[in-house]
């Protein structure tokens, strides 16, 4: 209006900026999608650009308006740089009051999630619990869970006591639901209850050793030559072959037979090294069978 350029926070109506860009009218504007600002056009023909420079709003509203309040909001909801000593300090402040869910949602909202460290985690593990509440990690976790999908430490964390507790159920909800980042160290704290769960985790975070001792325990056995294959993974089948023969027979001939035949059209093992396993520890029902 009248050249003057007006800039508000749309969620408090609280005025940011004010300046006049030009002295003549602006008589039509409109949105430039490539930097979120818009383009507008005077009486005279001059064409404007305004856009805003992301790494100066926080700061510029800290600084010059000094609302802190707007700028953890607008900092917050726009993911932008500038109000992190404020969100530390905020963060510290309701940690020393004990306001377990306060420090939660402080913690969870930062921008650019840079308080979602191990600091922080320690932090809570800290904490003295409430009486009738739970542990202030588990608290600080179901914010985060509610938000999205935990990190690689926090998803690691958090399994941990779950495990303890035997309470599966849940980790069989959260990898339903996607909420953790998938890890081999996480397969790795899971495989010691449940080996489904753990071969999942291991498929998804690609760790092909892990995966076929999985297919192994299952007894899976066809599995094993089809998955190292799509994946192009060297599989020692000697070893595996006599490792297996000493602690399920039926299983190791199962395993040969697939190595000597298979859809890839490749014998995996020779046949006279397979005969000299299973007469090592004098498996001759099997050699005979094979």
């Amino acid at each position: 209006k009248m050249g003057y350029l007006y800039l508000f926070d749309i969620f408090s109506g609280k005025p940011i900026y004010r300046a006049r860009i030009t002295t003549d009218t602006v008589f039509a504007t409109t949105e430039h999608t490539a930097s979120g600002g818009i383009l507008g056009i005077t009486r005279k023909g001059q064409l404007l650009h305004i856009s805003l420079n992301d790494n100066f709003l926080v700061p510029y509203i800290v600084g010059q308006l000094r609302d802190q309040e707007l700028a953890i909001a607008i900092a917050s909801r726009l993911n932008l740089s500038g109000a992190d000593e404020l969100y530390s300090a905020q963060f510290n402040a309701l940690v020393a009051a004990g306001d377990v869910a306060g420090a939660a949602k402080v913690a969870a909202e930062s921008p650019r999630s840079f308080l979602r460290t191990p600091a922080t985690i320690q932090k809570f593990l800290q904490m003295a619990p409430q009486p009738g509440q739970p542990q202030p990690v588990f608290q600080y976790f179901s914010v985060l869970l509610e938000k999205g999908k935990l990190n690689h430490l926090e998803s690691v964390e958090l399994v941990k006591p779950v495990i303890q507790q035997g309470r599966a159920q849940l980790l069989e909800k959260w990898l339903t639901e996607d909420k953790l980042e998938m890890s081999e160290e996480l397969g790795d704290l899971v495989m010691t209850v449940d080996v489904n769960m753990a071969l999942t985790i291991y498929l998804r975070s690609n760790a092909p050793e892990k995966v076929i001792n999985c297919y192994m325990q299952r007894g899976d056995f066809d599995k094993i030559v089809t998955y190292a294959a799509r994946v192009n993974y060297h599989v020692d089948y000697t070893y595996m072959l006599q490792q297996l023969v000493r602690s399920n027979p039926p299983g190791a001939l199962e395993f040969a037979k697939k190595l000597a035949n298979n859809e890839t059209g490749v014998q995996l093992i020779d046949a006279n090294t397979v005969l000299e396993i299973f007469m090592s520890v004098n498996l001759l029902r099997e050699a005979t069978a094979f």
